[in-house]
């Protein structure tokens, strides 16, 4: 058996890939971490992104988001992309 000492939830690897948002949802708002299991094992933790700052004993402050836009080749009228004419 191996220790669970600050997991809050248990999901396996399969929960991970079908419900990925929800658990990263819950992990945020939860003050422990969940438990990744693979084939019955520990295998990763995850954690809010507060918490993980509060493990390396940093300040927590708030994170300014800035989204990037993913810029699209032109496409000329011949329909080669980002060629000059």
């Amino acid at each position: 058996m191996y220790s669970t000492k600050g997991i809050e939830a248990v999901a396996t690897i399969t929960e991970l890939r079908s419900k990925t948002s929800e658990l990263v949802e819950h992990a945020k708002n939860i003050e422990r971490g969940i438990l990744i299991q693979k084939n019955n094992e520990p295998y990763a933790v995850l954690i809010s992104y507060d918490l993980y700052l509060k493990l390396l004993g940093e300040q927590v402050e708030p994170v300014q988001t800035t989204r990037r836009r993913r810029s699209r080749k032109k496409e000329t009228t011949n329909g080669s992309e980002g060629q000059q004419q």
